[in-house]
């Protein structure tokens, strides 16, 4: 089947958010007497059709600032129109300034959208200020409409971040095991280096829509929610991957595989263990003691790169500081548990 006949669970959600979304606004607006009650529906599918509680917070605040510029420009125009200006000519000269901030703000095009409602399209027989004022409860019913069900059925960010940091981890292991090679694969390099950057945006992005999910769903005191301490640590074994690379720069690939074969080898296992254990937000026991065990071997592996070498250079050091990093970011996310008193 190909990928958009699919349809899994978040399809799933979405559509029935969707759903309940437009039953609220819908039934809002009938209980307002609203006469052009479908432009609460619209508002509404324009909210909560946007992938995050983030963008749907926000996307629901240009709709309200927008509609209400384009309400007093509409009531502006309607003063204008009834002391004898024709209504084309009041519309133009409104236009200007909404489409400039249009133009700024793309969200906030409601602006322009309302003006025309109200300006060039008749009012009827009601008062000719009602139609602005009816606009903006419209839009705000919409958005109240889409936020309820947004805030009901949130998008699972924290899981998504716990994927975003395993992502992460894979490609820092493969951009450590790249420059622990040896190889002069520039190319390779900087792709991995990009790679880690955009996955590090990703996690930050969705650690930021976790902390708008918490809003409403409460902290939970889990293991699951230390996610948002991985940031920094993953900041900065990025930054020793690159020094790595750097200070293995002089081109000897053999020698440096098997120079480095053991600490490298405890090092790849380190990565994936960790990998393994927070792709998930459940706490699994035997995966925490794999990674604990895992570090417990590869800080061996480095107590005894250490013991042979000769001399320390620069390379050894940064190796250190990647054993080091790695292991605060264990030790973040998986803190000890306190000894029990009797």
């Amino acid at each position: 089947m190909p990928n958009w006949l699919s349809f899994g669970v978040p399809e799933a959600r979405r559509f029935v958010r969707t759903l309940v979304a437009c039953t609220l606004s819908y039934a809002g607006a009938r209980l307002a007497a609203l006469p052009e009650g479908y432009w609460a529906l619209i508002t509404t599918l324009v909210v909560v059709t946007q992938p995050s509680l983030t963008q749907a917070l926000g996307t629901a605040r240009d709709q309200i600032i927008g509609a209400c510029i384009g309400g007093v420009a509409g009531v502006l125009g309607v003063m204008a129109t009834q002391r004898g200006v024709a209504p084309l000519a009041v519309f133009a000269v409104a236009l200007v300034p909404l489409a400039a901030l249009t133009a700024k703000r793309p969200a906030m095009r409601l602006a322009c959208v309302t003006l025309v409602i109200v300006v060039l399209i008749p009012a009827g027989s009601g008062p000719p200020f009602q139609r602005p004022l009816h606009r903006v409860l419209e839009i705000l019913i919409g958005v109240t409409a889409a936020f309820i069900v947004a805030a009901i059925w949130p998008n699972r960010a924290l899981r998504t971040a716990h994927r975003r940091v395993a992502d992460t981890l894979e490609i820092l292991r493969q951009f450590v095991d790249l420059q622990l090679s040896g190889k002069a694969d520039e190319a390779g390099a900087a792709r991995l280096e990009t790679l880690s950057v955009q996955a590090q945006q990703a996690l930050d992005d969705a650690l930021q829509e976790a902390e708008r999910e918490h809003i409403i769903v409460p902290l939970r005191s889990r293991r699951s929610d230390a996610i948002d301490k991985a940031a920094p640590f993953l900041r900065r074994l990025h930054s020793d991957a690159l020094f790595l690379g750097k200070a293995l720069s002089n081109g000897r690939p053999d020698e440096y595989k098997m120079h480095y074969r053991e600490i490298g080898r405890a090092l790849q296992t380190s990565f994936a263990a960790l990998k393994d254990a927070l792709s998930d937000t459940k706490l699994d026991p035997s995966k925490m003691e794999r990674v604990r065990e895992c570090m417990r071997q590869l800080k061996e592996a480095l107590e005894n790169k250490r013991a042979n070498d000769g001399e320390r250079d620069v390379a050894n050091f940064v190796v250190g500081l990647i054993v080091t990093d790695l292991d605060a970011l264990t030790a973040a996310i998986y803190p000890s548990e306190p000894p029990s008193t009797p």
